[in-house]
């Protein structure tokens, strides 16, 4: 008798993590629709779910997590790795979070806004010490009693005067160089020992209604908001505890 050969082929790697936290979400009231249609992705612990053996075609993924606002993607498989196709889902906590932890907000109306993201200027993950372009690591002065985690993968390196950041994508750290790992070359000049802050994503519809969120935890909650309106990057400071400060222009 011949053997046989099952091959199975990942199709999707899922990660649902805490925009606020940076944690992984493993929450289990989680349902999951493509293209509108519930679909059944296999759990694999730490927040992660697999699609194994479905077609790479591009499709709208949307997430239902209890204790978090509804989120979702497209999943448009020309920009995933081709050996681990992953899609980050991001989740807000709800103004009624589970765990009953406090979150505060800001929100309003921005006509064609199209992004919204922040960095926690007062928490740095760590700080720039130089970058090799030619091997794409940034080495990096640890901040004490940090942990260098870049699973969340989305970071801002802060500029000189304060005022901006430039997106970081971080696959990942060379720990015998104390560096991490960066997917895009910078393009802009920067300065030593600058900040590097983990991002936190909002949420922006089609009518430029926007939110974000974050731990109500501090007593100085001063944010640097990145959002783009019309393909023009725009940034602002803001203080979660200042509503003055909360209306983007």
């Amino acid at each position: 008798m011949s053997a046989s050969v099952i091959r199975a082929q990942l199709g999707l790697l899922i990660r649902l993590m805490d925009t606020t936290t940076g944690a992984a979400v493993e929450e289990g009231n989680v349902q999951f629709f493509v293209n509108g249609e519930r679909a059944h992705p296999a759990p694999r612990g730490g927040g992660c779910f697999v699609f194994i053996n479905i077609e790479r075609q591009n499709f709208r993924l949307d997430v239902r997590v209890g204790g978090f606002e509804e989120a979702g993607a497209f999943v448009r498989y020309e920009e995933l790795d081709d050996r681990i196709p992953t899609c980050d889902i991001f989740l807000i906590p709800s103004e009624r979070h589970a765990i009953g932890e406090t979150v505060i907000g800001i929100f309003g109306n921005l006509p064609c806004l199209e992004a919204l993201e922040a960095v926690d200027v007062n928490r740095p993950l760590c700080r720039i010490s130089d970058f090799v372009e030619k091997t794409m690591k940034m080495k990096v002065i640890r901040q004490a009693g940090r942990v260098l985690d870049v699973g969340y993968m989305h970071f801002g390196l802060l500029a000189a005067d304060g005022k901006s950041y430039e997106k970081l994508t971080v696959s990942g750290t060379d720990e015998k160089d104390q560096a991490l790992l960066v997917k895009e070359p910078l393009k802009q000049p920067f300065t030593v020992n600058a900040p590097i802050l983990r991002v936190v994503f909002g949420s922006v519809d089609q009518e430029g209604n926007y939110y974000l969120r974050t731990r109500d935890d501090s007593s100085n909650l001063v944010f640097l908001v990145r959002y783009v309106v019309k393909g023009e990057e725009r940034f602002q400071q803001v203080d979660f505890h200042d509503p003055e400060t909360w209306r983007l222009s």
